[in-house]
């Protein structure tokens, strides 16, 4: 596997048109099979 380092390209692209940028993730097998944990990033311009 390569690794690849992380940009930001996206991210910047859309600070110029928005506020903020939320980003969600989760991890778990879902709500029928077990518990799930969600994360959430918050971006501004600033």
């Amino acid at each position: 596997m390569t690794v690849t380092a992380p940009k930001l390209t996206l991210e910047r692209k859309l600070l110029c048109e928005y506020d903020l940028i939320i980003s969600l993730d989760e991890v778990g097998r879902g709500a029928l099979a077990g518990p799930v944990a969600v994360g959430a990033a918050v971006m501004d311009a600033a």
